[in-house]
C-alpha cells in the first residue's frame, strides 16, 4: 500500500523543475488570452446589445475577476511542488515576455490607447511582481501555519496582488477616454474583488490537493 499511495506524486511530478515550468507558464498565458477575449467583451456586450466590441470595448481586465481560480492554481500549484522563491516569478516569465510584442501591437500601434511606450513594459513588470508576491507569501507566511493554510493564503495573495496590479495599470497606463459604456473595472469591483478573493483561495487549496501525496 505504500509503494501504490506514492506513486501517484511520482508519476506526475516526474519532469524537471524547468519543464514544470514551462508547462504552468503556458497554462498561464492561456488563461490570459482566453479571459481576454472572451469575459472582456462579454461584459461589455451582454448589456450594450450582443455583437458591439469598437464602441463598447467590455470591461477591461474584467477576466482576471472571473478567472481568478485558475490563475493561482497555475501560479501555487508549481511553487508547492518545485518549493523554491523564484518559482512564481518564473511562471510570469513567459507572459512578461510574450507580453511585450502583444501589449505592443494591441495597445500601442492597433489602439494607440496608452498614455506612452513605457506602459508596454509596465504591464510586463506588473506580472512578475505578481509572481513575486506569490514567492514572498510562501516564503515568509508563518512556519506554525500548515501547508494547506499556506496554500490558501498564497492563493489569497496572488488574486490580492492582481487586483493590485490591474488597478495600477488601469490607472496610469491608458488614455483617459469616455464611452458609451458607463461599466469599468472598478465599478463592478464590489462583487468581483470578493470573487476573486474567494476563487483565488480555493485556487491555492486546490493546488495543496494536488501536491500533496496521498
Amino acid at each position: 500500500m505504500g509503494t501504490s499511495q506514492m506513486s501517484r506524486p511520482t508519476l506526475l511530478w516526474r519532469l524537471k523543475s524547468w519543464q514544470l515550468i514551462l508547462i504552468f507558464a503556458f497554462l498561464l498565458c492561456v488563461i490570459y488570452a482566453f479571459g481576454s477575449f472572451t469575459f472582456d467583451y462579454f461584459a461589455g456586450a451582454a448589456t450594450a446589445g450582443f455583437g458591439v466590441w469598437g464602441e463598447v470595448g467590455g470591461v477591461g481586465m474584467y477576466f482576471t475577476y472571473v478567472m481568478a481560480y485558475f490563475i493561482a492554481l497555475v501560479v501555487v500549484l508549481p511553487i508547492f511542488i518545485i518549493k523554491r522563491f523564484w518559482v512564481g516569478m518564473a511562471v510570469y516569465s513567459l507572459y512578461a515576455l510574450s507580453g511585450l510584442f502583444v501589449e505592443y501591437y494591441m495597445d500601442w500601434v492597433l489602439t494607440r490607447v496608452l498614455v506612452s511606450l513605457w506602459a508596454v513594459p509596465g504591464w510586463c513588470v506588473l506580472g512578475l511582481a505578481t509572481g513575486l508576491s506569490a514567492d514572498l507569501a510562501y516564503r515568509y507566511l508563518p512556519s506554525r501555519l500548515s501547508e494547506k493554510w499556506r496554500a490558501i493564503l498564497t492563493g489569497l495573495t496572488v488574486g490580492i496582488a492582481t487586483f493590485v496590479a490591474v488597478t495600477i495599470a488601469l490607472s496610469f497606463f491608458y488614455i483617459k477616454v469616455d464611452t458609451v459604456y458607463p461599466a469599468n473595472y472598478f465599478s463592478v469591483a464590489y462583487y468581483g474583488v470578493p470573487f476573486m478573493l474567494v476563487s483565488s483561495g480555493f485556487g491555492g487549496y486546490t493546488a495543496y490537493a494536488i501536491s500533496r501525496p496521498v
